[in-house]
């Protein structure tokens, strides 16, 4: 078969040929335009018989480093299942060469999960990614729920976690999905509930409530009341039609003996399964490689699946 390169520079032009692969959001014009940064190149590769775009990458170029992406939880590389490791070197091979000829210093790809992938994708990906010299910087810890019919207490792992999700249920404990949010006490909740965990809050007041304005069909919030006490608030992101991932989860640290995050993530798994959605993911229980083993226990004890989530990068 053969294809063609199609670079668009600053969101021009964006092919309207359909996509033969899984969209992200974080990979979407509209996302890649809102992180900032000196020029955004988008890559198209289209398969010239059936016009269809078999993958896509886009990198945010900034003080003469390429990333994927400069401000979001992932960037990374779309590409069709279809698509031959032949075929995906030569795309990437001609992205890295463009990128060079723009005297680029360093290219960044902070990668989606594997999960994400089928078993062929990850070995062609990683194959591709070597050939190009590619190198792995960090390795992080993903962990997911498979979304299937059974409950959620059914996916629980460990015994005490299942009885905290029993007792939440007896309590009557208050589960909504806020429609119109108090962004400043939500985002003082959370910001408060990372604080204790030694976590930085990585949005402002103001980023986060503009995201959810910019993005309302995305981003959304969940929480969890004990009558008229906020005990537990969730950010979810939509990251397609598959994919719901946890984007912020915090807790009452008055309330850390009844755990309301198993509360509030049982509620997210029945709202996911209502949507049709395949994948919770719950995100990393690492920073920057370095594990942290009582997140990792949590999300485990949940039924979390562990999958890995690497950043490669190559200097010029």
């Amino acid at each position: 078969m053969k294809y063609q390169l199609i670079i668009s520079e600053n969101a021009h032009p964006v092919p309207d040929n359909s996509f033969n692969f899984q969209e992200y959001f974080f990979n979407e014009i509209q996302h890649l335009e809102h992180q900032g940064g000196d020029t955004l190149f988008t890559f198209y590769w289209q398969n010239i018989n059936s016009q269809t775009i078999e993958a896509r990458f886009s990198v945010i170029i900034n003080n003469k480093i390429a990333y994927s992406p400069l401000r979001a939880t992932f960037g990374g590389i779309e590409f069709s299942e279809s698509l031959s490791e032949i075929s995906l070197h030569q795309f990437l091979e001609q992205v890295v060469s463009f990128l060079i000829s723009k005297n680029i210093s360093e290219i960044h790809i902070n990668s989606y999960p594997e999960k994400y992938l089928s078993v062929q994708q990850k070995y062609i990906l990683e194959n591709c990614l070597q050939k190009l010299h590619f190198q792995i910087k960090y390795t992080e810890h993903n962990y997911e729920i498979d979304i299937a019919e059974k409950s959620f207490l059914d996916t629980i792992v460990s015994p005490r976690a299942k009885q905290l999700l029993k007792k939440s249920i007896r309590n009557g404990l208050i589960f909504n999905k806020e429609l119109n949010p108090d962004f400043l006490t939500i985002h003082a909740f959370i910001a408060n509930s990372r604080l204790r965990k030694n976590r930085p809050m990585t949005m402002t007041l103001e980023q986060l409530t503009e995201h959810f304005h910019k993005f309302p069909d995305n981003f959304q919030i969940f929480s969890v009341y004990d009558i008229d006490v906020l005990i537990a608030i969730g950010v979810t992101i939509k990251i397609n039609s598959d994919i719901i991932y946890t984007f912020y989860l915090a807790d009452h640290e008055d309330y850390l003996k009844i755990s309301p995050t198993i509360s509030l993530l049982s509620s997210i798994y029945k709202y996911a399964q209502k949507e049709s959605y395949k994948i919770l993911d719950l995100g990393i229980a690492t920073d920057k490689g370095i594990l942290n083993e009582g997140l990792a226990r949590f999300k485990r004890s949940l039924g979390g699946q562990l999958s890995e989530k690497k950043t490669y990068f190559r200097k010029i």
